[in-house]
């Protein structure tokens, strides 16, 4: 049930995400403007995660779920309301993105904490191998499916597909059998914001590696504000062009979800992140020197694929050595930090595409991962934590 309420929902957010990026960008021409939305989008997420974390650890993970669904749904329903009056601009646009995004920091460490209690722990490489999976597909699927809506209907079709996905995850998840152990009292929020960092500290793995981290963030999510410059504005393939691009590095997410669902290997995390991150560089010069349409795709696929491989390899990992009692505030601390560049990076992306070529800023991106992964190397935990996948 959890399983195929993520599948549709995440067809609707993709559809959703594809519909806001190209209004924004129909209405604006402008990297700026985009910046404002996808900030708005992010940065919410990481103020309210930190308490949203230790709340999915007091509560029932479940009802948390299937709240944030309720909410997003009706928000976005808003957005189709003032759209169909003229009343939605840059401005409410964001406005709600933003609440949109209050409600996602709720259900994403409510969900990521949920997993490890209904499959076995040596199954959850494959289990979360598998929801990206559907996932990956369900986001490529959806991207493709909304440039057709867009094109051919409007934005406000795209905008209901995602009200009702949000209904139909609820409703899945409310079928799931799952219990939950509470904690016993809850903390002043200061001290619940020094625990949640106390988690993070605990682990002296992640404490090495979450710079490096926050670094990649900031230097990929320049890529969310580049794509309309090049699928619009560069090779002029409209709402499509935008929509295939953005579906090809899902595509990539899917392969390599299905590698890891599928396949057998043994590899320390250290050399997944290094290799993983190391070819998700190289393809941001190749697309920085290259600016050619079927290039772009390639690439695109192959950085989908190496960064999921990395993501599912760390987040088996996480979910493996975080006690049970915590996971919901590690999570949603780990989020918390690891995102913070993410606003950083959208709005400065923003501001240099209306500057400079975009080509260029590719290019600067792609240098940074390919050293930011070769400083994982001096990692030496990293080398000795096995990934393992379905029949190693």
């Amino acid at each position: 049930m959890f399983w195929f309420g993520q599948i549709v929902s995440q067809l609707g957010d993709r559809i959703h995400t594809l519909a806001v990026i190209w209004l924004v960008y129909l209405w604006t021409k402008s990297g700026t403007a985009l910046a404002v939305v996808l900030i708005a989008s992010t940065l919410p997420s990481i103020l309210i995660s930190p308490w949203a974390g230790s709340i999915t650890d007091r509560m029932n993970r479940k009802y948390i779920a299937i709240a944030s669904d309720l909410a997003r749904s009706a928000l976005v329903i808003s957005l189709i309301a003032l759209n169909a009056t003229s009343g939605l601009n840059l401005w409410t646009l964001a406005l709600i993105t933003a609440l949109i995004a209050v409600a996602s920091a709720f259900f994403n460490p409510a969900t990521f904490a949920i997993i490890p209690s209904i499959v076995a722990p040596e199954q959850l490489v494959r289990a979360n191998a598998i929801s990206q999976l559907s996932t990956s597909a369900s986001a490529a699927l959806g991207f493709m499916i909304g440039s057709g809506l867009i094109a051919g209907i409007g934005v406000s079709t795209a905008f209901a597909f995602n009200a009702v996905s949000f209904l139909i995850s609820a409703a899945m998840i409310r079928k799931i059998s799952y219990s939950q152990t509470r904690q016993a009292r809850s903390l002043p929020f200061y001290e619940e914001f020094k625990a949640g960092f106390g988690v993070i500290r605990g682990i002296p793995l992640v404490t090495k590696i979450l710079l490096p981290v926050v670094l990649i963030n900031l230097v990929f999510s320049a890529l969310p504000v580049l794509i309309p410059f090049f699928g619009e504005g560069t090779f002029q393939a409209g709402s499509a062009g935008v929509g295939f691009l953005m579906a090809s590095f899902t595509a990539g997410m899917f392969m390599g979800a299905a590698f890891l669902s599928y396949s057998s290997f043994n590899a320390t995390i250290g050399r997944v992140m290094v290799v993983g991150l190391g070819i998700v560089g190289a393809a941001f010069v190749i697309m920085g020197i290259f600016a050619y349409l079927p290039i772009f795709l390639a690439t695109l696929a192959l950085i989908g694929f190496s960064l999921n491989f990395v993501n599912i390899c760390l987040l088996g990992l996480f979910q493996r050595v975080v006690p049970t009692d915590v996971r919901g505030k590690f999570f949603s601390f780990l989020t918390a930090i690891s995102l913070s560049s993410q606003p950083i990076s959208y709005g400065l992306t923003g501001w240099l595409a209306d500057t400079i070529k975009p080509e260029l800023i590719l290019l600067v991106c792609g240098v940074a991962i390919i050293m930011i992964a070769l400083w994982l190397l001096r990692v030496k935990e990293l080398g000795l934590e096995t990934i393992r996948g379905v029949n190693a």
